[in-house]
């Protein structure tokens, strides 16, 4: 079919290749044998022992001209990871519109300038790492067709970052692909550390840090939980799929867990790997409501033809390794 990958291996820029997520990317393009760039803010240091090549740039606040200049010729991957979430930050609704939406655009002008600098003009497929949350939903259930409706800034920017995706391959034919993430999961794959916002990582730092794990939200609610080595899988699955350019893919597992469930198992695991008795308390007000969230993935599932995999139990094993050996637990601004 027209853009099957071809064999032999690939080069591939990942955009906050360092970062929680972009980690992960990176370092899976590169175990399968793909020449990997990773395009990074503040983190060329940390990639001195890593098989990737390092650029050190910030699409947010250089030009497009600039940008171009730094990016590898002859790309056949573009994964676009870099954003920035953290709420608590001072002015970050500005700074997210900055990150997310504009620089965004910045790198989609400067891939675009690049491809008409370099002999031949092939364009690489950027695959820009969206979010769920565009879709503003809490229950019921999601696919591709579902409104969108973003109730914060982190959503809202990340939708407007699609946007500009849309209207490159619309415009100037840039092939683009859009994934919108469920609740990855999995052991941090650099110095960074664990990104303590995700429920996986912070019941993991409580049941080391409190001997106990203390549920303040209702234990029924489900979520969608998805392995970040399968959105891996996904993301090298789309190389050279140029024929899919304009789609937008919801990024699930369609296997729900209840949060007391995922608490349990964390429990679990942890008193395994501790010797110690890790007891689930629950704080979670009176009569809340059960929430069951359903994300379809029938549209992906079609396209690639990939079978997820249930790799929870292992990650929280890696994750609570990890913060037992005291590596630092901040995420790095990538």
């Amino acid at each position: 079919m027209t853009g099957r990958a071809r064999p032999g291996p690939a080069r591939c820029l990942v955009t906050g290749g360092l970062g929680y997520t972009g980690s992960w990317i990176s370092r899976h393009l590169a175990s399968r044998g793909h020449q990997v760039f990773i395009l990074s803010r503040n983190c060329v240091d940390a990639a001195a022992d890593f098989p990737f090549t390092p650029i050190s740039a910030d699409v947010e606040r250089m030009d497009c001209e600039e940008t171009a200049h730094l990016l590898p010729e002859e790309l056949d991957l573009i994964v676009h990871a870099a954003g920035l979430n953290d709420s608590d930050l001072p002015d970050y609704p500005r700074r997210a519109l900055l990150v997310n939406a504009l620089g965004t655009r910045n790198l989609l002008a400067a891939t675009l300038r690049r491809t008409t600098q370099t002999a031949g003009g092939r364009s690489p497929l950027v695959v820009y790492c969206s979010t769920i949350h565009v879709y503003g939903r809490t229950e019921g259930r999601i696919t591709e067709e579902s409104p969108v409706m973003p109730v914060n800034d982190y959503a809202a920017t990340h939708l407007f970052a699609e946007e500009y995706c849309r209207m490159f391959t619309r415009a100037y034919a840039l092939p683009c692909v859009i994934l919108r993430l469920s609740n990855g999961y999995g052991a941090p794959k650099s110095p960074g550390g664990v990104d303590s916002r995700l429920l996986l990582n912070d019941l993991c730092a409580g049941a080391l840090r409190d001997g106990e794990l203390r549920l303040r939200s209702d234990p029924a609610v489900r979520r969608d939980f998805i392995w970040l080595g399968d959105y891996c899988r996904v993301i090298e699955a789309l190389m050279r799929r140029k024929d899919l350019a304009g789609s937008t893919f919801n990024v699930s597992s369609r296997k729900s867990r209840s949060i007391g469930e995922v608490a349990a198992l964390t429990a679990k695991t942890a008193s395994a790997v501790t010797g110690r008795d890790i007891a689930v308390l629950y704080d979670a007000p009176e009569g809340m409501r059960p929430i069951s969230l359903e994300i379809d993935n029938t549209a992906l599932r079609s396209a690639l033809g990939i079978a997820f995999q249930d790799r929870m139990e292992a990650e929280i094993k890696d994750i609570l390794h990890f913060l037992q050996a005291g590596l630092p637990t901040a995420v790095p601004p990538c």
